[in-house]
């Protein structure tokens, strides 16, 4: 914001500023959990598509550039057609539906959230419903994400994609990041 340091957290003196924040935050939070889900969608497609195929290339430098550019081409799509790339996998019917539910939550987020609640943002009880309704869609996406990712792991596995690898993986990821700070 205007008037203060790159990275300050912005003040708030009162707690009208403070649930605006909030606000903000949860919103935020949301619309992050929905682009993870994105991504476990993008996981779950290249999973079913591209893991099959390592063998047919001729090392593994060939099936990494392949891989890299079918994950670029699924994370380029919108979330309906990501949607729509994951309908012949098999998943769940019940599991396609809450995906199908959690496009039209993102969607109504992403592009009329606030507009919808304008006055709602201008009073404390207001600001509650939309903080309680962006906590609601953080859970919301986040189970759907985990119920994913639960769908896909025999398919991970099956290519050597263990938790214990994926755990590995996120270590390595927090060391680096922990070594930029």
């Amino acid at each position: 914001m205007k008037g203060y340091p790159p990275g300050s957290i912005w003040p708030a003196g009162d707690t009208k500023s403070e649930q605006i924040r909030e606000v903000y935050s949860r919103y935020g939070l949301a619309m992050y959990q929905a682009q993870v889900l994105e991504h476990g969608m993008v996981n779950a497609v290249i999973f079913a598509r591209m893991l099959p195929t390592m063998r047919e290339h001729k090392d593994r430098s060939a099936w990494e550039e392949a891989f890299d550019r079918a994950y670029d081409i699924e994370l380029a799509k919108t979330f309906g057609n990501m949607l729509r790339a994951l309908e012949p996998l098999g998943l769940h019917p019940d599991l396609l539906g809450r995906l199908r539910t959690a496009k039209v939550e993102r969607d109504r987020l992403a592009h009329s959230f606030f507009r919808e609640h304008d006055e709602d943002f201008l009073n404390r009880s207001g600001r509650t419903r939309m903080i309680v309704e962006c906590e609601d869609a953080i859970e919301r996406f986040s189970a759907i994400d985990t119920e994913l990712e639960e769908a896909m792991r025999p398919q991970r596995e099956k290519y050597g994609i263990t938790e214990e690898w994926v755990d590995r993986q996120l270590a390595a990821a927090l060391e680096h990041a922990r070594a930029k700070d």
